[in-house]
Formats: structure tokens, C-alpha cells, sequence
């Protein structure tokens, strides 16, 4: 019984010593948060620049105003432009608070894998940092503008991000979803865009459209538009507007939001030829009537399903071309479609040194639905 007790002692003396605590514990005033990174190529050294934002806090009262300080490095390596930038700040980084990493046009052309090899390696750096690509100013740029609503620049290029989804003029291009693409046969990847634009006196960024990539190198740019039936093709998309002007000649514009969608595509091959047919399923709703036609009567309604058919049709028939001639990039996944179900293709095509995409006949069929009109199914009348 006695030892039995002096067990149950043991056990409770040793408790807090083992179960308390953390071996690598910093006090939060020896570390600088890292709040987003950028980065830039010195082309006179070919040297990375290596923007940081660091979170600063200051007192104001009893409460406290969040902040964020600027500190900017160079170094052969990314690592080590890091590394050096504990000299500046004077204290070691904390970068599992980190929101956003930036990465310049130049870098993103000449291969964006040297340059997020870190990033992806590192026990301390989050995998789930947005990627995003500064296009018209330098990633350094992007990050030292000063946003109103949210001092943090970092801070706010997250909330944005977050928004992908309702706004569907960018994807949600991650480290670890790029990586992670750039490994999957047949497929090439989106990142999204960011560029500092002038709006009410103010240079804020701007985050819409996609930089397209094939294998790890920047091919070019498509807009928010564009990307907009990208995600509808990939399946991405939860929400959009979509509006159709001059509905039918009858000089009225009308706002469409698309609630829901879906989109099958079906690869097909025949003597020699590969085509996909692409069937999409969008359920859309009235949202504006920039006129006093009532397109919730059948007949009308006919006329602006048939119109929002042939304006998709056209955006995709449109994108696709663009992706094929211009960029000769797969960031649709067509070939990945290929691979999964008609492998043996695929395995012709590489033997023989091609690339299936540019060679894919594409045929769009549009199915649109049209469910309602808000609160209100009627136009706005004006009486006689």
C-alpha cells in the first residue's frame, strides 16, 4: 500500500515538470512577427531582395494601435537575406503569424522555384501563405503601400484573399497548392495578381486576375473577368456577377448572380483526335434591371436564359483560345482529365515528346438556369 502511495506522489511531483512548458519557449518581446515577405531580384547582382513586414504595437491610452514597420535585405539565398535581416530588426523572426508572400514578375519568369523553396521547407514559415505575383510594380512596392482601413498592408491582402470565393476574380493560389500542382501531371497553375492602383487620392493594393504558369515559369496574365470563367471550368466557383448588356437590343443591362454551378467535362478521342466537351450548369438569379423590361415573363425570360448561354459560351470559347495559342498553358486541368481517364493518351503523347493541350478541340454546351429575382419579380414602372 505504502508503495502504492509513494507511486501516486511520484507521479503528481512529476506531472508539472513534464507536462508544462514548451522547450523552445521565447518571450513574444525577443521576436519580430512577420506579418508578409516580398520579394525582389537585384539584376545588377542578381541578389534577392527580401522585403519584410514586421507587426509593431504602440500605446495609445489603455489600448494599443497594431502597426507594421518595413525593413528590406539582400542575399544570395533567401535564407540568408532573412538571416540578415535579424541584424536590422535586432531580434529573431516569428513567422508563423506570416499572411502573404510576394514575388515579382522578373522572378516569377525566370522560374518561381528557387525563390519558394524556403518558404516551402521551412519548419517555421506557414504552408498556407498566400502567393501572389506583383504585376506593373515591384513585390517590394506591393507591400510598402499603407491601407487606412488596416495598417497592416499584410493583413489586408489576407482579408481580400479570404473573399476569393464571393468575388471570383482570383483563385486561391497558395505555397503548398502551387508545390503541390506543379507535381500533378498534365497540369499546369494559376497564381493570383496584385498591383498597387490610385483610388480616392490613395495607392492601395489591388488584388484580381490570375498570372498563368507553365511548369514553374510565369507565361503571362489573364484579368478578374477571364478568371472569373477559369474557376467556373475548374469547378471552383461558389459565387459571381455576371452581366449581360443590352440584353436582345432592348438597350437594358441585367446583373445575373450565380449561385451555383456545375461543370462536367468528358475527354474524348477519336481517329487521332482529342477533343473535350465541356457541359456547364449555372444557376443564376436577377439581381439588377437597369431598364423597365419585365425578363421574369416566359417569353422574356427565354430571351435573357439564351443570352446569358451565348455570353458564358462566348467567355469560355474566348479564354480557352487564349490559354491554348497564347500561353500553351493546362491551367484548366485538361490534361489531367486525360491522365485520369484515358491515361493510355497521355502516355502516347509524352513518349512522343508533345503536349496534349494545344492539340484539344474544345466544344462548350451552356445550361443555364434562371431561379428568381430577389424580393421583387417586377421591373421598375413608370406611370402614365
Amino acid at each position: 500500500m505504502k508503495k502504492k502511495i509513494s507511486y501516486i506522489i511520484f507521479i503528481i511531483l512529476i506531472c508539472p515538470i513534464i507536462l508544462c512548458g514548451c522547450w523552445n519557449y521565447r518571450e513574444i518581446d525577443t521576436l519580430a512577427i512577420v506579418a508578409g515577405m516580398a520579394l525582389d531580384k537585384n539584376m545588377v547582382t542578381n541578389k534577392y531582395i527580401l522585403t519584410t513586414e514586421v507587426i509593431t504595437t504602440q500605446a495609445q491610452g489603455v489600448s494599443s494601435i497594431i502597426s507594421s514597420q518595413i525593413f528590406t535585405t539582400e542575399g544570395d539565398s533567401v535564407f540568408s537575406a532573412v538571416r540578415d535581416t535579424i541584424e536590422k530588426t535586432g531580434l529573431r523572426l516569428f513567422w508563423s503569424d506570416s499572411k502573404v508572400i510576394i514575388i515579382s514578375d522578373s522572378i516569377a519568369r525566370g522560374g518561381i522555384i528557387p525563390a519558394i523553396d524556403w518558404t516551402n521547407r521551412s519548419n517555421f514559415v506557414r504552408p498556407d501563405m498566400w502567393l501572389l505575383i506583383a504585376k506593373g510594380n515591384t513585390a517590394s512596392e506591393i507591400l510598402k503601400t499603407k491601407v487606412k482601413i488596416n495598417e497592416v498592408t499584410s493583413f489586408h491582402l489576407d482579408d481580400t484573399m479570404n473573399s476569393w470565393s464571393i468575388l471570383s476574380k482570383f483563385t486561391n493560389s497558395m505555397v503548398w497548392s502551387f508545390v503541390d500542382g506543379l507535381s500533378s501531371p498534365g497540369k499546369s497553375e494559376a497564381v493570383t495578381t496584385v498591383k498597387n492602383k490610385l483610388s480616392d487620392g490613395n495607392i492601395l493594393p489591388l488584388v484580381e486576375g490570375c498570372a498563368i504558369f507553365k511548369s514553374d515559369k510565369l507565361v503571362g496574365y489573364i484579368d478578374g473577368n477571364e478568371t472569373l470563367y477559369m474557376l467556373m471550368i475548374k469547378n471552383k466557383i461558389k459565387q459571381a456577377l455576371i452581366t449581360l448588356v443590352n440584353v436582345s437590343g432592348s438597350n437594358t443591362n441585367v446583373t445575373l448572380e450565380l449561385n451555383d454551378n456545375r461543370t462536367k467535362l468528358t475527354p474524348i478521342y477519336n481517329n487521332g483526335s482529342v477533343s473535350m466537351i465541356i457541359d456547364v450548369y449555372p444557376t443564376l438569379s436577377i439581381h439588377e434591371i437597369q431598364g423597365t423590361n419585365d425578363f421574369m415573363k416566359e417569353e422574356n425570360l427565354e430571351t435573357l436564359q439564351h443570352e446569358a448561354e451565348k455570353n458564358i459560351g462566348s467567355q469560355i470559347k474566348n479564354l480557352i483560345s487564349k490559354l491554348q495559342n497564347n500561353y500553351d498553358s493546362d491551367v484548366l486541368g485538361f490534361g489531367e482529365k486525360f491522365n485520369e481517364e484515358k491515361p493510355k493518351i497521355i502516355k502516347d503523347y509524352n513518349k512522343n515528346g508533345k503536349d496534349i493541350f494545344k492539340d484539344i478541340k474544345t466544344v462548350v454546351n451552356v445550361h443555364v438556369e434562371i431561379k428568381g429575382s430577389n424580393k421583387t419579380i417586377k421591373p421598375i414602372y413608370i406611370g402614365k
